[in-house]
């Protein structure tokens, strides 16, 4: 990892995030949830006590007169689980959100269904030793010790300091004891909560910079990606810039021909033969529609004889490549062309345009 020194790259980032390698810390989520219990026992307490107490007292109460059968037993424990959720409802749903809130407020709206496919490597017991022997293993179990300590010792304070109070409960009626004991216990949660969030708030950032470091780069790496992620505008005036200077290259090319070949519309085809020098002629130049027009312009404004010959234009133009020489198939229907033109320019003739018939 000594060599991973170069920043992550924004691809980087977004295939850690595919995968679920996002930073996150367990500690924000615990804490969350802890503040949001107690909180709702502060507020809500005396209501959870209240229904937790006529339904026990509706149960026992009805439990003289019940008659012990399958059926009844059956219906009982159903009227008794709905009233628990009617009155663990207003508990579990903000505790829900809460855990919700923790994981957006840390890594966004975000899902990636990798986190959950099965890999071998999660059951394998190597694996699993190598973790927690790992330096991240070993700060884990560190953080737990820290926390355990920390929590203990803040219960413990808290114990101590109202002690009187316990003892004091226990010689009070019900109602007042359980009320006592319902309010220490929430100043034990309240503390410890606060204790929670200093720690998660510290894990969270440990965690972030654990995430960085393990998404970091070698310079190859870098290298790499830069080169596979060039932009693409980029890339097209490249190419676009070598296609012009092809066509540029191509067309002055033409004056050297000895013939173009046309369609006459669709295809032009400019060769050159050089006697004793090349075996066989070689095009300079092809288009076809405007592309063919312009070299055909060309053609003229250089006294380069024009042909037409259709089945020899389109054949040169789709089997043979510019600065490619003609086929031997080719070799006849070219030596007939080429032998027309070479007839006309001991004449002294100047052709522009001509028709040979294949």
């Amino acid at each position: 990892m000594d060599d991973r020194t170069e920043a992550p790259t924004a691809k980087r980032r977004s295939e850690a995030r595919q995968k679920g390698q996002v930073a996150k810390s367990v500690e924000v989520n615990t804490a969350l949830l802890v503040l949001m219990a107690f909180w709702l026992l502060n507020i809500s307490g005396g209501r959870f006590y209240q229904g937790i107490s006529l339904v026990m007292h509706r149960t026992f109460s009805q439990l003289p007169t019940i008659e012990f059968t399958p059926e009844v037993l059956f219906s009982g424990m159903q009227d008794l689980a709905a009233a628990f959720l009617w009155i663990l409802a207003p508990f579990a749903l903000p505790l829900m959100l809460a855990g919700v809130v923790a994981n957006v407020i840390q890594t966004g709206l975000f899902f990636s269904g990798k986190v959950l496919k099965p890999e071998a490597s999660k059951i394998n017991p190597v694996n699993g030793f190598k973790k927690i022997f790992s330096t991240r293993g070993m700060a884990d179990l560190l953080k737990s010790i820290i926390k355990v300590l920390v929590v203990g010792s803040v219960i413990y304070i808290t114990v101590r300091d109202n002690f009187g109070v316990i003892l004091a409960s226990s010689r009070m009626d019900l109602s007042a004891g359980v009320s006592a004991m319902a309010g220490l216990t929430i100043e034990i949660g309240f503390r410890v909560a606060a204790i929670m969030v200093v720690l998660a708030f510290i894990d969270y950032f440990y965690q972030k910079y654990e995430h960085e470091k393990s998404l970091k780069m070698t310079k190859q790496e870098v290298r790499e990606e830069a080169k596979q992620q060039e932009n693409p505008q980029l890339k097209g005036r490249i190419r676009s810039r070598q296609r012009q200077l092809a066509m540029s290259r191509m067309m002055a090319a033409i004056p050297e021909a000895d013939v173009v070949i046309t369609n006459p519309t669709h295809y032009a085809v400019a060769l050159k033969y050089e006697q004793g020098t090349s075996q066989a002629p070689v095009v300079l130049a092809k288009g076809q529609r405007l592309v063919a027009q312009r070299i055909k312009n060309r053609a003229r404004e250089n006294n380069v004889p024009l042909v037409e010959n259709k089945p020899l234009a389109r054949s040169l133009f789709k089997s043979v490549e510019v600065g490619q020489a003609i086929p031997v198939e080719l070799y006849k229907a070219v030596a007939e062309v080429l032998a027309f033109v070479y007839r006309l320019k001991p004449k002294g003739r100047k052709l522009a345009t001509g028709r040979r018939e294949a």
